[in-house]
């Protein structure tokens, strides 16, 4: 059998054909469906690299019986407009030879497979990874509020009807995006290696030998793109705390570029403590780095379930997270704060540097806690799943549900025609016109979730 995966993950590709993922898309991943279907065509972005340095950091994606289908970006509101109908047609030809979808979402190309499909009569899952609305606002521009309703309400739409969704936390996104009758799990896309025993004897031994006054060194895994890592609330945090501090330093790992972020830190006073350390091999290389860590920070304003926070648990690391996304579901609610609390984290690293009992509480909870995420535990459940999917596909048992579904789809999009051609506002067409007033009033449903 074989199966599209559709996502807007953008590969960089070189002049061998092969592709390379930013270290969240290697070719392990595509492994785990490989299990089950034959073959995976990889519906999603790309860009080619023109130098050596594009490739630093990234891993193969490429691999045996993997293909990619690189489409233009649907997230651009030009080609929305202008490319939709080519990106359907090279999607129909795709899905057409495919027998089933998986699309990841939220995303505009796997919100578009996901159409293509149902109008095909297509079985299809979805892995629910993010939080669409949270993505957007939290983004950085107007564009990405007003848009944050729209994809809001798209990705409840595709998962509500879903046949089959995975999702990668336990209550989070289940809350703010139900699915009403599939066959549903939760399993973590984040996958680690079983830590042993002495990475948290060696964690507990640096703790212990920490002097009250030593210098604390604070860590950040996240990509310096646009601010829903939560850069700018750690910078301001660490700035708020550092007269009550001693000597700390704040070191950043991701891809990106740091000017603007080594421009605040200029500007907060705190220019010569942070360092900004470009990207490392995923695995080991990181695993070294988080073990230079004193204390772990995840002020996200957007998150599914972090790999980065997990991976600093396994080494022991104490974490201090916001409650975006599924970071409550890892830590202690002792070490969390909204997202742009500034004062509160201010308060929480100050804490984190004189308390060496509870640093070392933290360090225990968090390396037991991190075991549930082994990849051993986490294949089996994640096989199961797609197991499942696999057979219904094969079995044709799908395939009702799916026509079903989208005779559902075509009406709605008939009445919603109907009702802008007699004058009826629908709801869909008064949440673009009323931009301010609506977008506000859904920032406040989303929040009271």
């Amino acid at each position: 059998m074989n199966v599209l995966w559709a996502h807007d993950h953008t590969f960089y590709f070189n002049e061998s054909g092969k592709f390379f993922s930013g270290g969240k898309l290697p070719y392990a991943v595509w492994e785990r469906y490989l299990g089950v279907f034959d073959q995976i065509t990889v519906a999603c972005r790309g860009k080619k690299a023109s130098s050596d340095a594009d490739m630093a950091g990234k891993t193969l994606s490429s691999g045996p019986d993997v293909d990619f289908l690189v489409l233009p970006s649907l997230s651009n509101p030009v080609n929305k407009m202008t490319k939709r109908g080519y990106i359907e047609q090279l999607l129909q030809e795709a899905i057409g030879k495919a027998d089933a979808v998986i699309a990841r979402v939220p995303s505009e190309i796997g919100a578009e497979a996901i159409r293509v499909a149902r109008k095909m009569g297509k079985p299809y899952a979805v892995e629910v990874v993010a939080c669409a609305w949270d993505g957007l606002w939290n983004y950085g521009n107007l564009q990405g509020k007003l848009y944050a309703p729209f994809s809001l309400n798209q990705t409840r739409a595709i998962v509500k009807d879903a046949p089959y969704a995975l999702y990668v936390t336990e209550k989070f996104l289940q809350q703010r995006y139900p699915n009403i009758g599939g066959k549903t799990e939760s399993c973590s896309n984040v996958e680690i290696p079983e830590p042993g025993e002495e990475v948290l004897t060696r964690r507990l031994e640096r703790l212990h030998a920490m002097s009250p006054d030593a210098p604390m060194t604070i860590g950040l895994i996240g990509s310096l793109n646009g601010r829903t890592k939560g850069i700018d609330i750690a910078l301001r945090a660490i700035a708020k705390a550092k007269p009550q501090l001693p000597a700390t330093k704040f070191r950043v790992l991701g891809d990106g570029d740091p000017a603007r972020w080594q421009a605040m830190a200029d500007k907060l006073g705190i220019g010569s403590l942070v360092s900004f350390e470009g990207v490392l091999p995923s695995g080991g290389a990181v695993f070294e780095w988080l073990d230079g860590i004193d204390l772990y920070l995840q002020p996200s304003y957007q998150e599914g379930l972090p790999r980065a926070t997990i991976e600093a648990m396994s080494r022991g690391c104490p974490v201090l997270g916001s409650t975006a996304g599924g970071i409550p579901e890892l830590i202690h609610d002792s070490c969390l704060h909204r997202p742009g609390q500034v004062g509160i984290l201010a308060e929480q690293i100050k804490r984190a540097t004189f308390d060496r009992k509870w640093l070392i509480e933290q360090a225990e909870r968090n390396f037991g806690h991190s075991r549930q995420f082994t990849k051993k535990l986490l294949d089996a459940k994640r096989q199961a799943f797609w197991q499942s999917f696999g057979d219904a596909v094969k079995q044709g048992s799908l395939k009702e549900t799916v026509t079903a579904d989208a005779v559902r789809v075509e009406r709605a999009a008939q009445s919603e025609a109907y009702t802008g051609s007699t004058g009826t506002t629908s709801s869909t067409t008064s949440s673009t016109t009323s931009t301010s007033s609506s977008t506000s009033e859904s920032r406040e449903r989303v929040e009271a979730l």
